[in-house]
């Protein structure tokens, strides 16, 4: 049976073949028989997934996240596409698995996009700024990851080379505002968009969706970012013959530390400079902006309004204006 992607699939269709399992959960009907609760993902897209009567022992092999064999079909439920599965099965023998299949990658050109994100990068004035830049951006083994990385697990950009793509992003918006403030130090800003989300390279994994790792879990991007700015100025200085600015090194260690704006939203400390402020608000404005397009062109959903989005607080409508 050949396969069918995500975004490809109708209601009625019967399915037979592999997808990355995740958010697994074994719940217990009215009536006290187990069912299965799961998202089923490709590099497409995810749909949710139901498994009735279930048993204990089924559930506890498989794995999540993981890849399964999965035989179903699909159903409409309240306006969404969602398959009911029929037998499900941890795949054991991965070799011959295109992971390529289930792992989103970006549709903009990586190379382009790393040569843009350089030239920006390359109009930083401050002397010490741009040593500690460049020691980033010199650095092979961590470019790799960071033009490979997601930018975050499921919100936005959560796709093979979403780092590299939000983080452009957000640099491009602020090539545009900076200049709209001359009291603003454009150069602080530019490291610290380039900064702010690096530490995702080790944060997230893509073996088989986007889960985070131990040190995601334990440490977080936001820690990792700024334990990294310590380490790599001390580098730095050593190879400068002279220290880097401490007041520089603690003032950008600050906008890694407040980027998510808030310590409810994860970050360490609010912001407290303009920069820091800016930075903030260029990050949210790029993630909400690419969470609401993910929301509206999401093919699972029927219909001009998409289901409840718990960021926006609302439903999201779509309609088509003629």
């Amino acid at each position: 049976m050949q396969r069918i992607a995500i975004n490809q699939l109708q209601e009625g269709d019967v399915i037979n073949q592999i997808f990355v399992l995740t958010d697994k959960v074994l719940g217990t009907t009215s009536t006290n028989k187990q069912f299965l609760r799961a998202e089923c993902l490709d590099c497409t897209g995810k749909i949710h997934c139901r498994m009735w009567n279930i048993s204990r022992d089924v559930y506890d092999k498989i794995k999540s996240p993981g890849f399964v064999q999965l035989k179903g079909r699909i159903e409409v439920y309240q306006g969404h596409l969602q398959l009911i599965a029929e037998s499900i099965t941890a795949v054991e023998n991965q070799d011959k698995i295109n992971r390529a299949d289930f792992l989103r990658t970006t549709g903009k050109n990586v190379p382009d996009m790393l040569n843009r994100l350089r030239e920006i990068l390359a109009s930083i004035k401050d002397a010490d700024i741009k040593a500690l830049v460049d020691s980033f951006l010199n650095d092979k083994s961590f470019m790799d990851r960071f033009i490979t990385s997601p930018a975050a697990s499921s919100l936005h950009h959560a796709w093979l080379g979403g780092l590299l793509e939000h983080t452009l992003s957000v640099l491009e918006l602020a090539m545009v505002i900076c200049p709209r403030y001359s009291d603003i130090n454009q150069d602080l800003v530019l490291a610290g968009l380039f900064f702010h989300d690096m530490g995702k390279t080790e944060e997230l994994s893509s073996q088989f969706g986007f889960e985070y790792t131990d040190t995601g879990r334990l440490i977080g991007h936001i820690v990792l970012g700024a334990m990294w700015i310590h380490k790599r100025a001390a580098e730095v200085s050593a190879k400068l013959g002279r220290p880097l600015s401490p007041r520089m090194l603690m003032v950008l260690e600050h906008l890694i530390l407040s980027h998510h704006g808030d310590p409810q939203f994860g970050a360490a400390v609010t912001p407290k400079t303009p920069e820091a402020v800016i930075i903030n608000l260029i990050d949210n404005l790029d993630a909400k902006v690419q969470m609401v397009l993910d929301a509206v062109s999401d093919p699972t959903v029927e219909g001009d309004w998409t289901d409840y989005k718990k960021v926006f607080g609302s439903p999201i409508y779509r309609p088509v204006l003629r």
